[in-house]
Parts: C-alpha cells; structure tokens; sequence
C-alpha cells in the first residue's frame, strides 16, 4: 500500500556498527502495524516497503523497482540528506510515471512528504515544494502539530516526545489508507531501467 522512501544511512557509520536506519525501521514497522490495523491484517500480506539494502551498486533490486511501480502511496522522509540523494529522486521519479485514476477526473497526487528532520523548506526543490507536506492534524492536542512541525518525526523520537510521535504516526497511517481509497495509482506495466530515471531534485532545480 506504501512505500517509505528515505536517506540511507553512511557507509562508514554502518561499517562501524552505527545503526543509522533504526529510527526508520522503527517507523516502517509501527505505521505498518497501524496501516494493517486499519484496513485489516491479511495472511502473508506486507502493508509497506521499505528497502533496507546499504550498498548504492545493488540499490535498484527487482523488488524496490516493482515495489515502487505498483504501491498506492509514496512517502518520502523529507530531511536535507533525502534531498541530496540521486537514489530518493529516481525513487520519486518512478513513482511520478504513474497514471493515477480517481474516478472524477481530477488531478491528484499519492506522493505524501513526511518531515523527517528539520529542514529549510525555503531551498526545497521545485518538484518538493508542489506537493502538500503530510500533516497530523486534527490532533487532541495542537502542541502534537507544532511539536512535528518543528522537530520532525524522528526529532520526535530522539527528544522523547512519546506520546506526539505515537499520535503523529497515527494519523499518518489513516491518511495513507485515505488516499489509497480515494483513487488507484495505475502500476506500470513495464519497468524502466533504472539508467532512465532522473535525478528529479537537481534537474527541476530549487
């Protein structure tokens, strides 16, 4: 139903034995369980993806290609290493081959920008900055909204902000399920090598 695109982690720190992902991981996981929570746990059936391979020469599996040729919502984890990667912009230029079909003849979007860290959304790159960012509202609470505003979801994480997180997670889960039942992403039939997609964020320019 999603597929959860973000910055890998350094190289260096993974050699290391530095988890840089987990945070994401943590992510995936709990939206996953509540995606599954909301439309219903089916045997066998994975609600997302998320490619968790480390090494840039084996990045485009057949797995990640079909995954992002066939899922309903795409949602980058928008921080500024995210909008330096040339992997996450191919990632987004897949995704924006597809033909989504709403059933009234209006034009839509499944891409679903998350704000993963603080980031200077003045500098976004044009292709970023014409899609509506992901927002947790209504909450119980409106320090939830302004928490994730400010610091990010995996700001959240580090500062403790339990409860905002959870929330935030949440209704990130519900509005995935909303827009995958709103209209179909056509899958493509053919995929494309991965030699012909784009680096979308540098070529649109900021």
């Amino acid at each position: 139903m999603f597929f959860l695109s973000y910055a890998h982690g350094n190289q260096q720190f993974l050699e290391s034995g530095y988890e840089a992902d987990r945070y994401v991981l943590e992510l995936y996981k709990e939206l996953s369980g509540n995606v599954a929570e909301l439309v219903g746990r089916l045997p066998g059936w994975s609600p997302g993806f998320m490619d968790r391979s480390m090494d840039g020469s084996q990045r485009w599996t057949p797995e990640l290609l079909r995954a992002a040729a066939t899922c309903q919502v795409f949602v980058p984890l928008i921080s500024p290493s995210l909008l330096t990667s040339r992997w996450c912009a191919m990632e987004w230029d897949l995704f924006s081959r597809r033909r989504i079909d709403s059933g009234d003849g209006r034009t839509e979007t499944a891409i679903l920008p998350v704000a993963w860290a603080p980031t200077d959304f003045a500098s976004l790159p044009r292709v970023v900055r014409e899609v509506q960012f992901f927002s947790p509202l209504p909450l119980p609470d409106l320090d939830y909204a302004a928490q994730y505003q400010q610091e990010g979801v995996v700001g959240l994480h580090k500062l403790s902000l339990h409860t905002t997180y959870r929330a935030v997670v949440w209704r990130l889960a519900q509005r995935i399920v909303a827009i995958s039942r709103a209209h179909r992403v056509e899958p493509l039939d053919d995929l494309p090598e991965p030699a012909e997609l784009r680096d979308v964020f540098r070529e649109e320019g900021a």
